[in-house]
């Protein structure tokens, strides 16, 4: 039981439920702004759990860590303006 209850285990089941909370949110708001904007948030947050705990980016050096949530906020936030424009 203990491979199950890991940290990396509670994590990609907490990803699993994002993607079921990005699909129904898709599924009952479809062509709406704020539920685009609801889905794009929360692939973010699942690309900053996959890039902390899987990827490793939390134990890197500064500049590097720095650039890396640099660059996802920057996609981040140029998906949420081109939904919104």
């Amino acid at each position: 039981m203990h491979w199950f209850m890991n940290k990396t285990s509670i994590i990609a089941i907490c990803l699993l439920l994002a993607t079921i909370a990005s699909w129904l949110t898709f599924e009952e708001f479809h062509g709406h702004t704020i539920a685009s904007v609801t889905i794009v948030l929360i692939s973010t947050v699942k690309v900053k759990a996959i890039m902390n705990a899987f990827m490793e980016v939390d134990h890197l050096n500064g500049p590097w860590k720095y650039m890396l949530n640099g660059w996802l906020a920057v996609v981040c936030l140029s998906m949420i303006f081109a939904e919104v424009i």
